[in-house]
């Protein structure tokens, strides 16, 4: 029997009546869901602000994760947002895929203004729709990405600068060691008189070792002669203040983070932390007891206080703010943390199918055309298990000596 293969011509036919359909369905849900107002808006990007197109302007990316940067990437996402909002509200109904509204919103990158100004009105607000859409939640991914990226550039820094005083305290410690070892040798000195005031010998051991530094050198040796590198560290953090408030916290304020538990620690410290500097106010207003703390592992609490000479501790609120900066990132990199305007740092149950359509979820699987997918899981493990137990079967037969 002969089959006839139809001809190139007949492909080339299908594909663009598809396509045109797809095309005409598009800009039919869009007429009907976006007001003209909104069109308006939508159409507003395309617009000569002066020097630059607004669409130009919005298309541009942060070249590194510099303070100016991020400032300018920090508007880009206030000019969209509203339009994001939009964005939301239609692209569902245009039941479209993120690599379809990926490639929608590529486009307008591959048109010049002049062309896209030229396309039919339909094609143009559906590409600028996914462009809005897609590059809102890249914003977001350059925040967050400048957000980790600057903390670990923080923490190398405390890293390497509590290296090098802790090298310096154990020089200086040994150097104070052998001056208490003179110290010591002043009550063993024949030449001291045995009635010689005690405020003499001591006058004397000052001039050997400092008050503040023989007060050091005493507690050095009454605590086993053992060093806390984490303090430390910690030390370093302080000196970073300035920098780290500058350059993290406009990030901070520009992304809603969220968790899997409305209650998780780390989001009701941030929300504590936008909170205050939302309201323009400083850390240092609060009490130590108005810091959520269920966020900071116990271990490291001792080091949020300082001691004073009274024997009593002051809370030092620098050193939380970053700790809580260091948490939330290490919660970004472990997925507990998340932001759903976002693709790189979006929860694992924005790419999974809502609850409303998995209702038909029978229906969803047949449409799919995978056989797998309607057989039971059971069954499935069952045939896999006997296909491996056949394999092994013929290699033992095929290799006897084995």
């Amino acid at each position: 029997m002969k089959v006839d293969l139809p001809g190139y011509r007949w492909f080339q036919d299908t594909v663009s009546q598809a396509l045109v359909q797809e095309r005409l369905r598009l800009g039919q849900v869009l007429n009907r869901h976006i007001e003209p107002s909104e069109v308006e808006t939508l159409e507003a990007l395309l617009e000569n602000t002066g020097q630059l197109y607004e669409i130009t302007q919005l298309r541009r990316e942060p070249k590194d994760y510099t303070l100016g940067q991020i400032r300018q990437e920090i508007e880009r996402t206030r000019q969209l947002e509203p339009l994001y909002h939009l964005a939301q509200r239609v692209l569902p109904l245009l039941d479209l895929s993120n690599e379809s509204i990926k490639y929608y919103a590529s486009l307008i990158g591959y048109y010049s203004v002049y062309k896209l100004n030229r396309l039919n009105n339909r094609d143009t607000h559906l590409y600028l729709l996914c462009f809005v859409y897609h590059r809102y939640q890249q914003a977001h991914d350059n925040l967050i990405g400048s957000l980790i990226y600057q903390v670990r550039q923080f923490l190398a820094a405390a890293k390497e600068a509590s290296r090098e005083c802790l090298a310096e305290h154990r020089v200086e410690t040994n150097e104070n060691l052998q001056k208490a070892g003179h110290i010591l040798g002043l009550f063993t000195d024949d030449t001291i008189p045995e009635d010689a005031p005690f405020y003499q010998v001591r006058q004397q051991a000052f001039a050997i070792l400092g008050r503040d530094k023989m007060q050091a050198t005493a507690e050095y040796i009454a605590s086993k002669a053992t060093v806390d590198e984490m303090l430390f560290h910690w030390e370093q953090i302080d000196n970073l203040a300035g920098q780290f408030k500058r350059r993290l916290r406009p990030a901070l304020l520009s992304v809603d983070f969220e968790a899997i538990s409305s209650q998780h620690p780390v989001i009701d410290a941030l929300c504590f932390l936008k909170e205050t500097f939302g309201k323009g106010q400083s850390l240092g207003q609060y009490a130590a007891d108005q810091f959520p703390m269920q966020a900071v592992p116990r271990k490291i609490r001792p080091y949020l206080y300082s001691k004073t000479k009274d024997s009593g501790k002051v809370f030092l609120p620098n050193r939380y703010e970053f700790l809580i900066y260091r948490l939330l990132r290490d919660r970004l990199e472990a997925g507990d943390v998340f932001c759903r305007s976002s693709v790189r740092f979006r929860s694992f149950e924005d790419d999974l199918i809502d609850d409303q359509a998995w209702e038909n979820k029978k229906k969803l699987i047949a449409d799919t055309g995978l056989p797998i997918l309607q057989q039971p899981v059971q069954e499935h493990l069952e045939k896999l298990k006997n296909q491996l137990e056949n394999r092994i079967a013929e290699v033992n037969m095929s290799h006897p000596e084995f």
